[in-house]
């Protein structure tokens, strides 16, 4: 067996995108992830699918016994030879009892490595748009616990700490009273500037600036709670400066931290389509799949043995590499070491006929079967229910602030969008452009939907400088796409730009399980309309006389396809 080892990882303030690079790619390698309450789940999403995660959150009171239990977790994993990824908010190093964990790790001869992370000491008054360094205000900063305050008998040197241009308390938010009160007696003005910053780069980031004098009352009436960061010193008076200067990281509207869009939520889409994954293994189970490729088999071949359409074949075993059971080779298809050991009947250690009752309990493949024989018949619209247009339009709302982000400049003209999430279009593009004119039509809501129904797009307001498509793909056939994207060149003015955002966009490269599943549930449901594959598009659009074509990938499984219009 290997050895193992533990890294310990500092995860940074909060926002995935302020990882380390070595950080990000020690949670993809990682065979355990051991984290506490302070890490978001969008960094723990870095982590490969089959890590083991472990969530270590110290209850108020009980730090010294779960630490305990921590320390001898790393121990145990890491001997199990796994890579150990013990991943702490900040920098492990600062407040993190990260060198508790060291000195415990060598103690028992487990190799371990530490990674920095960026501190919220420095990160959080960063946020706020203050410096806790200036050269005209502070030529010093301590970094302080916030947990002594309320002892009497404390290492730290509270005449000494007053006389100090900045301080910066961590988990001071309980104790925020004592610790202005303390500072104040050891010589420190009443008038002194100090600010709380709650969840630096998080959802939630709220900023109070008061004064020492006031900060209790202003804490208690704000509803500050921790995490937060208590900055002290002249230096908070630089927020009035400096706090409305732009960053990537975008904020709404009311100065929270946000992602652009909202949290990813990949992990829900792959539970949601999880019950298409047990119909793909349970029909792969049945017709003993696995054992016809324990060697590379091309799919042809494959599909020529099991009685399946050709193409249908193609998207059952590529649903089964995204996951994870197979391997897509140039020789063809091949088992992984999972299901060569666990799912051949030729296998000593088979597991094959438990699986297939297992599956066969919760789920059935009938209607997968059956197209897998059938192959593709005509388009069959799905029903204009209720819940799949809610689906739809919670789908475009989404992702409609990360589309609008993708407009390097205003854009040359009137904007018109064809398809879902018109109000969460017209607000992101009022953010950046209030005068901005917009218009929306979606012609598959109501029980007359479909693009054959769109008259021509509206000429006036043409010709446009940006025209959205949201959604129309996976919900129409080839022949009605192509005709709208020939309506929308037309109106399109000089310069302007087309955008395609969709949610089931196969590209070149295998795209995660709840993308690929997704996609082979539209197809199954809906008679086996393929979507447009990538290449295609960009083919079409080519065609059409639209250049500087780009694909980006955006979050909830889906990709936004860009062309513009030459200028004349």
């Amino acid at each position: 067996m290997r050895p193992g080892k533990v890294y310990i990882v500092g995860a940074g303030p909060g926002h995935p995108e302020l990882l380390t690079l070595k950080a990000a790619a020690l949670l993809r390698q990682g065979d355990v992830i051991v984290y506490d309450r302070l890490i978001q789940e969008e960094v723990l999403a870095l982590a490969k699918p089959s890590a083991e995660r472990l969530y270590m959150g110290k209850p108020v009171g009980k730090h010294d016994s779960r630490q305990d239990e921590i320390h001898e977790v790393l121990v145990r994993k890491a001997r199990e030879g796994k890579v150990v990824v013990r991943l702490k908010g900040g920098d492990p190093f600062v407040f993190g009892r990260g060198g508790e964990e060291a000195e415990y790790l060598a103690a028992h001869g487990v190799a371990f490595e530490v990674i920095p992370g960026v501190s919220s000491a420095l990160a959080a008054p960063l946020s706020a748009g203050i410096a806790v360094t200036h050269r005209e205000n502070a030529s010093c900063v301590a970094i302080v616990t916030g947990h002594e305050a309320k002892d009497e008998e404390t290492r730290i040197d509270w005449e000494a700490l007053a006389r100090l241009d900045t301080l910066v308390f961590l988990m001071g938010v309980k104790n925020a009273g004592r610790i202005a009160s303390r500072l104040i007696r050891h010589g420190r003005s009443p008038k002194t500037p100090c600010a709380f910053i709650q969840m630096a780069f998080w959802h939630d980031e709220a900023v109070l600036v008061s004064t020492l004098g006031r900060v209790e009352e202003d804490l208690a009436r704000a509803g500050i709670r921790p995490p937060a960061t208590f900055v002290v010193g002249e230096v908070v008076r630089l927020r009035e400066k400096i706090s409305h200067a732009e960053r990537d990281l975008a904020r709404r509207a009311d100065g929270s931290a946000r992602f652009d869009p909202s949290p990813v939520p990949d992990q829900l889409l792959r539970l949601a389509s999880a019950g298409l994954g047990s119909q793909a293994l349970g029909l792969a189970l049945e017709v003993s799949l696995f054992d016809r490729t324990e060697t590379p088999e091309p799919p042809e071949s494959l599909a020529a043995a099991l009685g399946w359409d050709a193409s249908a074949a193609v998207e059952i075993l590529d649903a089964l590499v995204a996951l994870g059971l197979l391997e897509k080779r140039e020789d063809g298809y091949g088992n992984l070491e999972l299901s060569s050991r666990y799912l051949r009947d030729g296998s000593p250690h088979s597991l094959r006929p438990t699986l297939l009752h297992q599956a066969s309990l919760s789920v059935s493949w009938d209607r997968l079967k059956a197209y897998v024989q059938e192959g593709c018949r005509d388009f069959v619209a799905p029903d204009p229910n209720p819940a799949g247009a809610a689906a739809c339009e919670a789908l475009a709302r989404f992702a409609a602030p990360a589309v609008v982000e993708k407009l390097d400049s205003r854009p040359p003209g009137p904007v018109l969008l064809i398809g879902w999430g018109g109000e969460a279009y017209a607000e992101a593009l009022r953010t950046r452009w209030p005068d901005l004119a917009f218009s929306h039509r979606n012609p598959l809501e109501g029980p007359d939907r479909g693009l054959r129904m769109l008259a021509p797009i509206p000429r006036e307001g043409a010709p446009f400088g940006t025209i959205f498509l949201s959604g129309l793909l996976a919900s129409s056939s080839r022949g009605d796409v192509q005709k709208i994207l020939e309506c929308a060149v037309e109106a399109l003015g000089s310069g302007g730009l087309v955008f395609l955002h969709d949610a089931f966009l196969p590209s070149s490269v295998l795209p995660p399980p709840e993308v690929v599943l997704g996609a082979l549930g539209r197809r199954v449901a809906q008679g086996g309309c393929r979507t447009w594959s990538v290449n295609r598009l960009v083919q079409t659009l080519d065609a059409l006389g639209l250049c500087g074509v780009k694909v980006h990938s955006l979050p909830a499984g889906t990709l936004l396809v860009e062309a513009g219009k030459a200028s004349a």
